[in-house]
């Protein structure tokens, strides 16, 4: 122990401040005196999980709670000036009550978990012992320290928040002066085994996690879940908020580097089986034996939306939309592929039937039934659905006689009705008429974008293209033989630079949201003195 007033903090706490130093950098810690960045006073009381009504007493702290820690601050000193948080010293068996985040130290924030303290006697009157613990709770039945007659002595503690998030301090037998110091705290949120961090309010963290050397590093927040059911998540986000777009939790993008991710989902099972290629994601999910990425609701199971610069909606996809859509999309729906439908067989077991959509240069629509031509003349009546959809330049009209050959000849066809003639008087004919969608009646399909620009000069060919679609890409010379980006196209057609460019605005965005992080400067004027 060194001279009156110069007090160390050298046990459990300073351990802890220590051991958890790594999940606490410079930026996350707060100086009191001073403001402490990202951190809104939380709407809610001190509580902890499990225990209704908050911390009562000191066996509260050994829940699980984030320790912020701090510069530290001499918060309680009965040898200076008569006040709440100065003289007069404490008398033998009289308690006194410290609301220490209103004291002389700033920056504690309200509602609080528990403080690290450290707690001295000084000018000691006798054989005595001091009690430190929640306001209004169960007095403890051990001291936190013990002191004979002209001694000072320190011990360092943890204590729990109390009613006002104050503390108790009482001196048994013999009477002496108190110092307080201040060296971090725990605030409100809490971590609970089943679902990692829970955070009540906003607070920004960022470090380095490693535990037990199984985890990768480089992670602020790290959830991981022992629950053997579904009930359990490594992190969990919930939004009450019922406008706008608020979320439990939010993964933001902010690197055109291939391979980047806002959320990454891997499952640990086996290998992704990815194929090689690696694409830059709001949400990445990989999996070789089970799913991804999972969305399950009463809504949409997932929903994706593409923003313009201007942060409007261009289009939205949905999987799982709703009793009547697994997929949904508000514009077009591509694929590379074939777009099938299926249907089980209807008497043998292990075998379904697949048919292929049919496929052409325009949005088609059509009708057809049976008609009739009487005195040498039939009417078609246009369906109300094909009139309303369907273009009236382009229509074309099939007619198929029954029974045996004949003429038969369209004299007239609009969106309203359809008129067919034949030199036979009575004569029963098969239709079918088809025209093409309003919205798309100017479809060019050689106009339309190359959807098969790589993703970047790292990317490779995907393995689920046909071997048709390869042979062409390779000849085409978008990709090479072996299945990389053709440089020399790219550069030619200008692809390489469109890459760099979106990769020095990635690099920008991410370096401009870094530092509209940062807190700012504090002014050291505002420290207290040791």
């Amino acid at each position: 122990m060194r001279a009156s007033g110069d007090f160390l903090p050298r046990s459990k706490a300073v351990f802890l401040a220590i051991l958890l130093s790594p999940l606490v950098p410079a930026r996350a810690q707060a100086q009191l005196g001073a403001t402490v960045p990202n951190w809104p006073v939380p709407s809610v009381g001190s509580t902890s999980p499990g225990k209704a009504g908050g911390m009562r007493t000191l066996g509260d702290v050994t829940l699980p709670l984030t320790f912020v820690g701090v510069t530290p601050c001499r918060i309680v000193d009965t040898r200076g000036p008569t006040g709440p948080f100065g003289a007069p010293a404490l008398s033998a068996g009289v308690s006194r009550n410290f609301a220490l985040n209103g004291g002389p130290c700033t920056g504690i924030p309200s509602p609080v978990g528990a403080y690290s303290l450290n707690i001295t006697v000084t000018n000691t009157l006798g054989p005595g012992f001091i009690k430190i613990y929640p306001q209004a709770g169960s007095v403890p039945v051990v001291s936190t320290l013990n002191y004979v007659a002209g001694q000072t002595v320190a011990n360092a503690a943890i204590v729990p928040a109390g009613v006002g998030d104050g503390v108790t301090v009482v001196a048994g037998v013999s009477g002496t002066d108190l110092v307080i110091d201040i060296n971090g705290y725990f605030p409100t949120n809490s971590l609970n085994p089943s679902e990692g961090l829970v955070l009540t309010g906003t607070a920004d963290f960022s470090g380095v996690v490693d535990v037990e050397n199984d985890s990768p590093t480089g992670f602020g927040i790290v959830g991981f879940s022992l629950a053997t059911t579904n009930s359990g998540a490594g992190v969990f986000g919930q939004s009450l908020a019922t406008t706008g777009r608020v979320f439990g939790v939010e993964g933001r993008l902010h690197s055109g580097t291939a391979g980047a991710a806002g959320v990454l989902g891997v499952d640990d099972s086996g290998d992704p089986g990815v194929g090689g290629t690696v694409f830059t994601a709001g949400v990445w999910g990989a999996s070789s034996t089970g799913l991804g990425v999972m969305g399950a609701s009463r809504v949409d199971g997932v929903k994706g939306v593409l923003l313009n610069s201007a942060g409007a909606d261009l289009t939205t996809g949905h999987l799982g939309h709703d009793a009547t859509n697994g997929v949904f999309a508000v514009g077009n729906v591509g694929a590379t592929g074939a777009k099938t439908f299926i249907e089980p067989h209807p008497s043998q077991a292990g075998k379904a039937i697949v048919y292929v959509a049919l496929e052409g240069p325009e949005a088609g629509t059509y009708f057809r039934g049976r008609g009739r031509i009487h005195d040498g003349m039939g009417v078609i009546v246009v369906p109300e659905s094909f009139r309303l959809v369907s273009s009236e330049e382009g229509l074309t009209v099939q007619v198929t006689p029954i029974g045996e050959a004949a003429g038969v000849a369209v004299v007239s066809a609009d969106l309203n009705t359809i008129v067919v003639r034949s030199a036979r008087r009575e004569l029963e004919f098969f239709y079918t008429v088809n025209g093409v969608r309003k919205a798309f009646e100017g479809w060019d399909p050689m106009g339309q974008p190359d959807y098969f620009v790589p993703e970047s000069g790292q990317a490779r060919m995907p393995a689920a293209f046909t071997p048709e679609q390869r042979r062409r890409l390779i000849a085409n010379g978008t990709y090479n033989a072996d299945g990389t980006v053709n440089v020399d196209t790219a550069s030619r057609l200008g692809w390489m630079a469109a890459w760099e460019v979106r990769e020095a605005e990635a690099r920008a965005s991410a370096e401009g949201a870094s530092a509209a992080r940062k807190p700012p400067t504090r002014d050291q004027s505002q420290q207290q003195p040791r």
